[in-house]
């Protein structure tokens, strides 16, 4: 169970404890209920395919629980973003499709033109559509270059917007909205559905592994680590160009909001040149 120490509680929003579901006993049903809401039709998949590309680091050997099923003519793989849609999202994302599409559409001396792929992200803390769904293909000057590699964006945000005045859409988007629930809202939350019943289940049973817990707290920490010491790398080069268009170093410590102290020491610590300032 989950403990009275425990103070955070993991909802699917979190990319481990998602697909550490979808690969669980009740994976198939909860991720065919899903993938049918953003498809609008009945949804079965055929098979999970296994991650076999080479992984080189730690973060890519993490990769090989990851979602990539079959459905129909076409094999998905399905990614949670929960922390905006950063441009080095955007990259990570696409070169890990790139690699899944050149794998499996070579087959000996014949390339597939048949399957697609498509992969499909849903993304939280990120304003930067105000649709509920972008698609993105390769395309030339004349168009769609070919439909058979796509990524399909979904902003949960938006998705929670629309649904909390429209209950017809409530409804309908019920398994998208359930993945940045806790085991406690989840209860109430069409507490009917057989699907939704499960998923809590899951996610109860993953928030009351110490061991589960004690990993994803850690990529977390690192996570938060890696943000930060991008955020000071980012008022370093902000520092560099205000340098280098005059500005007074009082003016630069308001504009980056730290002290005229911090400036001069990251200014020293980087050996800008002041000798314009």
């Amino acid at each position: 169970m989950i403990t009275d120490e425990q103070t955070k509680v993991y909802t699917a929003k979190n990319d481990r404890l998602f697909k550490s579901i979808a690969h669980g006993k009740n994976g198939q049903e909860i991720l065919e209920a899903i993938l049918s809401t953003v498809f609008g039709e009945p949804v079965k998949i055929l098979e999970f395919i296994p991650i076999e590309l080479p992984l080189d680091t730690e973060k890519e050997r993490k990769k090989t629980l990851d979602v990539l099923v079959k459905v129909g003519k076409k094999i998905i793989n399905v990614e949670i973003n929960a922390h905006g849609f950063s441009e080095i999202t955007k990259i990570r994302n696409l070169a890990f499709i790139c690699k899944l599409f050149s794998k499996h559409v070579s087959k000996g001396q014949e390339i597939d033109i048949t399957t697609k792929f498509l992969q499909i992200n849903f993304i939280f803390e990120s304003k930067k559509s105000k649709r509920l769904v972008t698609k993105a293909y390769l395309t030339s000057e004349d168009g769609i270059y070919t439909e058979n590699f796509s990524i399909w964006n979904i902003f949960v945000e938006n998705v929670e917007e629309l649904c909390y005045t429209d209950v017809k859409e409530r409804e309908r988007l019920r398994y998208i909205l359930m993945l940045d629930k806790t085991p406690e809202e989840l209860k109430d939350f069409f507490p009917n559905d057989e699907i939704i019943q499960k998923f809590r289940g899951e996610v109860v049973r993953l928030n009351s592994d110490a061991e589960f817990i004690r990993e994803i707290s850690e990529e977390d920490e690192k996570l938060l680590i890696s943000k930060q010491e991008g955020k000071a790398e980012e008022k370093v080069d902000v520092i560099k160009n205000l340098l280098i268009k005059h500005m007074s170093i009082e003016d630069i410590a308001d504009v980056v909001k730290l002290s005229i102290n911090d400036v001069k020491n990251i200014i020293k610590e980087n050996n800008f040149d002041t000798t314009s300032e």
